[in-house]
């Protein structure tokens, strides 16, 4: 079955992203996309005997304001409890969070006669609202690292920012569906766990510079008070620099490899090839022993690699490239060819505007920086991988993103969200991919070989990567309920 979607004249290249990502790459539905009427979308089937009706309300909001920030959701959002009208569609208590929509003139969100119905949430407004960052366009609040904060997010201030909002809305979309054409097949699974590292560090900075060694052995003895803590880094200092790393407690990554492959997980390793930003972006170099022995052993365990943009790369496609083609370098001379095709940017440093191109540019094929440093959560609300949105040229890259859920430091870093290496901490984060593998996203979770320094940490990870089985019918779980706490 050949699906027609009619939509509005007006910004056809970002609605049509909109629709072919929703319907086409998360469905998988066939589509032809044209103009029809000037507000609203209309989806039916290529012999009409069916029809959904969705409103058109974010663009048709941003006429005469497009990118101003009087055009963005204002707070508080509207929700509707569906349990009346589409009890089968699926979301998290508490009702729905409509970014963009309307209920009818009767005020209803969800109305059928027949083989016609209504349904009020502007899905594809709201999916490209999500998609292409538009809110880190219209606003100007950018942290110390010239990153777009969580705290000035729309997700966050609504309380929205734990849920796969996207996701939640592209459930309901699959029960509206099923309710017009009843033998339709839609691929709804259970998503899947991607653990990646970033290595910022892949030993004590002590093993290689003065400056930081005496800094360490000044906070073992003065604030740490922990004289043995001095005496054992000098030992660890003294082997390192004889090339001994065997107890330097950064090396942690036959640890990582060992947990992942007991899942049957391939981890992705971020390295970093480049110093754009001086002692920001750490102090190793891949032409040592140290570094050339780790991508072997990450290459012959099956794991991959990817480029850890450094830190002033995330607006120079120069850069970016020189860095790819360094890694690419430093594979060979390891005693293997690698393509390297995945980044993501140190610091998780990004500009909607101009990194996505830059990346595509410099030739990289996915990216994972979209997540936020200060909070977990969805920024792009979902944890589905897509195809990002360019807006210098106005059109969607072959560039894919596979969206950051979860940083281990975003969690429990005293200048983030600060729940400490805690219960807390770890049932938020439990919590968080338990909704995004139900919600059928994948739980891409980040974790630095060099903060595995605690017993909480290992279990705190073997816990987060033990992933549960089996895929869910979509028909099973339609009316499954999730605790409104896991959005908080």
């Amino acid at each position: 079955m050949k699906f027609l979607l009619e939509m509005p004249g007006d910004h056809l290249a970002a609605r049509r992203h909109a629709a072919e990502t929703l319907l086409g790459e998360f469905l998988g539905l066939p589509l032809e996309i044209r103009v029809g009427s000037a507000d609203r979308w209309r989806l039916c089937d290529s012999a009409a005997n069916a029809e959904l009706i969705l409103p058109d309300c974010f663009f048709a909001g941003t006429r005469g304001r497009w990118l101003e920030p009087a055009s963005l959701p204002q707070l508080p959002l509207a929700r509707w409890y569906s349990e009346a009208e589409l009890p089968e569609a699926r979301h998290l208590d508490g009702g729905l969070p409509v970014l963009a929509g309307t209920p009818n003139a009767a005020g209803c969100w969800w109305l059928q006669e027949g083989r016609s119905a209504y349904l009020g949430l502007d899905l594809f407004g709201s999916a490209f609202f999500c998609l292409s960052r538009y809110e880190e366009q219209a606003l100007e609040e950018r942290d110390g690292h010239e990153r777009f904060p969580a705290s000035a997010s729309l997700a966050l201030r609504a309380g929205l920012l734990e849920r796969p909002l996207l996701d939640e809305y592209l459930a309901v979309l699959c029960a509206a569906l099923l309710r017009l054409w009843p033998g339709l097949s839609l691929p709804w699974t259970r998503g899947q766990l991607r653990f990646t590292c970033d290595i910022d560090h892949p030993y004590e900075g002590g093993s290689k510079r003065l400056s930081l060694l005496v800094r360490a052995l000044v906070g073992d003895l003065l604030l740490r008070r922990r004289p043995q803590g001095m005496l054992a880094r000098l030992g660890r200092v003294w082997r390192a620099r004889r090339g001994d790393y065997t107890r330097d407690p950064n090396n942690t990554f036959d640890w990582l490899m060992q947990c992942c492959e007991a899942q049957g997980a391939q981890a992705t390793f971020y390295i970093i090839a480049g110093h754009s930003g001086g002692a920001i972006d750490g102090c190793y170099s891949l032409d040592e022993p140290f570094l050339q022995d780790l991508l072997r052993r990450i290459h012959q365990r099956g794991h991959a690699i990817g480029l850890h943009g450094s830190y002033n790369s995330f607006r120079d496609a120069a850069v970016l490239r020189q860095e790819r083609q360094a890694l690419e370098a430093a594979c060979r001379t390891a005693g293997f060819r690698a393509e390297v095709r995945a980044v993501r940017q140190h610091y998780l440093r990004w500009d909607s505007a101009r990194t996505p191109a830059l990346m595509e540019q410099s030739g990289f094929a996915c990216d994972s920086t979209g997540g936020y440093a200060d909070h977990i959560g969805f920024r792009y609300g979902t944890g589905r991988g897509f195809r990002l949105w360019d807006w210098g040229s106005g059109r969607p890259l072959a560039l894919r993103e596979q969206p950051l859920i979860a940083m281990e430091w975003s969690a429990i870093g005293p200048q983030y969200m600060n729940l400490g290496r805690s219960v807390a901490a770890l049932q938020r984060l439990q919590r968080l991919k338990e909704t995004c593998l139900r919600f059928g996203g994948d739980f891409t979770l980040l974790w630095h070989n060099s903060e595995i320094r605690s017993d909480w940490d290992r279990q705190a990870l073997t816990a987060l990567l033990d992933e549960d089985a089996g895929s869910p019918d979509l028909e099973q779980v339609a009316c499954e309920r999730y605790p409104a706490e896991a959005a908080q």
